[in-house]
């Protein structure tokens, strides 16, 4: 069975279609676990009342402390040896469960997944196609394909993950970007990834997201703790790799830092606090040998070098 996670926080325009396109699967050995994350609009009652027809679907209520501790949640009442997290905004093609089972089954794959597609439409707007014989991709060093493929995306969601797997590595609590060290970990953890070029996912283009919203000084705090876990991580269980994962994953996050803070933050005086708030962030990275200059591009290495002489600003 599959347990597919639906963190719950104030969608009260999109959760019943993303709902509706999970119950409309065509494989229909799965369960629900939808996390309500303190919703103060109507998203709660909405989804009681979406349930109340289906008892695939369960709904739990916790107080507000965001998506990666609503994810966890989930994981920890999942029933299912399998697990899947699905965004309340976004939704599946109704092929998604039953392409990616197969393609499991024909890869033995630790992990398998689908590709995203990026809509501006609802469930109710969108007319799917037939999922052909898509192209399926196989990587047998799934944390090296992470690191240097864009086919391996961060998102967390239109995967199948063993519920043994998830028993081990959990969503780091309290931070923005918490798919970067979850999927870090789990392609690190596993043997074989693989990955159905089909769109199952319809990644919903929601103008509220936390990731389209300003940068903020609690973005350049999560991308430091973001850093530093993943060092930690990496250095503990995969050492051999701590230098192509420093250059691939954490110098690009300084790089993804400093690009935020000026093309999300048009405030002059909120981007002088923001780059402050980086420099003295990469200087302690940089001093606890988690970045260095290696994969920047010049203007970042050029930038990263005034942050070191206190010039970042």
């Amino acid at each position: 069975m599959i347990s597919i996670i639906v963190p719950i926080y104030n969608v009260e325009k999109y959760v019943v279609g993303c709902l509706t396109s999970i119950q409309k699967q065509t494989y229909s050995d799965f369960e629900v676990i939808c996390v309500n994350d303190g919703s103060t609009d109507a998203s709660a009652k909405l989804t009681q009342d979406f349930i109340k027809s289906d008892n695939r679907f369960r709904l739990i209520n916790r107080e507000n402390g965001g998506l990666p501790a609503a994810r966890n949640t989930g994981i920890d009442n999942a029933k299912g040896d399998q697990i899947m997290f699905v965004d309340s905004d976004d939704y599946l093609h109704p092929q998604a469960l039953e392409t990616l089972i197969k393609v499991k089954q024909e890869t033995q794959a630790d992990v398998v997944g689908g590709s995203f597609q990026k809509t501006s439409q609802t469930y109710s707007e969108t007319v799917f196609p037939p999922v052909s014989e898509s192209q399926v991709k196989v990587f047998n060093n799934p944390l090296n394909a992470f690191m240097t493929k864009r086919e391996v995306m961060t998102g967390a969601p239109i995967r199948l993950y063993p519920k043994t797997l998830l028993d081990k590595i959990r969503f780091v609590e309290g931070i923005y970007f918490e798919d970067v060290p979850f999927t870090t970990m789990v392609m690190s953890s596993i043997q074989k990834f693989a990955l159905c070029e089909a769109p199952l996912y319809y990644y919903y283009q929601n103008p509220t997201s936390i990731m389209r919203s300003s940068f903020t000084p609690q973005k350049v705090a999560s991308y430091d703790k973001v850093i530093r876990t993943v060092y930690r991580y990496i250095k503990e269980n995969r050492p051999d790799d701590l230098p192509a994962v420093q250059r691939f994953i954490l110098n690009a996050r300084f790089k993804m830092m400093v690009n935020q803070a000026y093309k999300k933050q048009k405030d002059k005086d909120l981007r002088q606090i923001l780059l402050r708030d980086i420099q003295k962030s990469a200087s302690n990275l940089y001093r606890d040998g988690m970045i260095s200059y290696k994969g920047l591009k010049l203007k970042h290495r050029l930038r990263l070098w005034l942050f070191l002489r206190g010039k970042g600003k």
